[in-house]
């Protein structure tokens, strides 16, 4: 019985929509327009180039290729440029190579996803931990530099080779995100290198898991003045040497705790952002 009433619906609703289809191809044609806009999200027509501005634009290398050869745009398909700067670029195709793609800029606006505060996010290498997923959340809630650090338990080869990747990540995620300004995946430093230029940022946070008297809420409610340039640490899987942790906050930064639980260094990352960015990205 539910099934013949099913089929009987069915019906019913196919027959009615053949009579919108018969008196009202304005409102069909509509639907058509719609949901062919809806089949390209807005990050898979956004692409890097090295600079923009209003009129033509080149884009080249694997931009290109996505452009061309994944998404298979066509002369005339609207495309977003970002170059790294404060704006996005808005233009239409109008010509594809084997090579290149030229875009005919119409209009730059302010682009209103970037960060307004500086943030650097140094992050112990960690072979074990899903360093690519940390870039790409990191991306996506505003950090400006993701930095690999080696401490005592950490390699730098862990790292090297894939710092190309991450960066793709970065790139990647931006356009998801609709940053114009990309996270930049720097080169590795080791924790003496970090320390020793601290005192460079207005105020540098070390996630340390033997904290337990100071919480970030209590660091900003006593220190209510507006950051611009942010920094914060977090430790390999392994956690800090006692004598690297000590080393940290005598160079400046300020030990604080993320919970009474132990996170894991890609949650930790993800907690530490989210609230720096609560707090001061205004």
């Amino acid at each position: 019985m539910y099934v013949s009433f099913l089929v009987f619906l069915g019906i019913i609703m196919s027959k009615k929509y053949i009579k919108v289809n018969e008196n009202n191809t304005e409102f069909v044609k509509k639907i058509e327009k719609n949901n062919k806009n809806i089949q390209v999200f807005d990050e898979n027509k956004r692409f890097f180039v090295k600079s923009a501005k209003i009129g033509q634009v080149k884009i080249e290398g694997d931009e290109h290729n996505h452009l061309s050869n994944v998404m298979r745009f066509k002369v005339g398909d609207e495309v977003i440029l970002v170059c790294n700067d404060d704006y996005d670029y808005s233009g239409k195709i109008i010509e594809i190579t084997r090579n290149y793609s030229i875009a005919d800029v119409l209009q730059k606006r302010k682009n209103n996803a970037n960060p307004s505060v500086q943030i650097t996010a140094f992050v112990a290498v960690n072979k074990r931990e899903p360093m690519s997923l940390m870039v790409r959340m990191l991306s996506e809630l505003g950090v400006t530099d993701f930095v690999p650090i080696t401490t005592k338990w950490t390699q730098a080869q862990d790292a090297t080779e894939k710092l190309e990747r991450y960066q793709k990540i970065a790139d990647q995620s931006a356009k998801q995100c609709r940053r114009s300004k990309t996270l930049n995946v720097l080169g590795i430093k080791t924790l003496d290198e970090i320390c020793s230029y601290i005192n460079e940022f207005d105020t540098v946070l070390f996630a340390y898991e033997k904290e337990n008297a100071y919480n970030l809420d209590q660091y900003f409610d006593a220190n209510s003045n507006k950051y611009k340039n942010v920094a914060f640490i977090i430790g390999p899987v392994a956690g800090f040497d006692t004598d690297e942790a000590e080393k940290i906050v005598k160079s400046g930064a300020v030990s604080v705790s993320l919970g009474k639980r132990i996170l894991k260094a890609d949650t930790a990352c993800v907690a530490m952002a989210s609230i720096i960015m609560n707090k001061l990205d205004k």
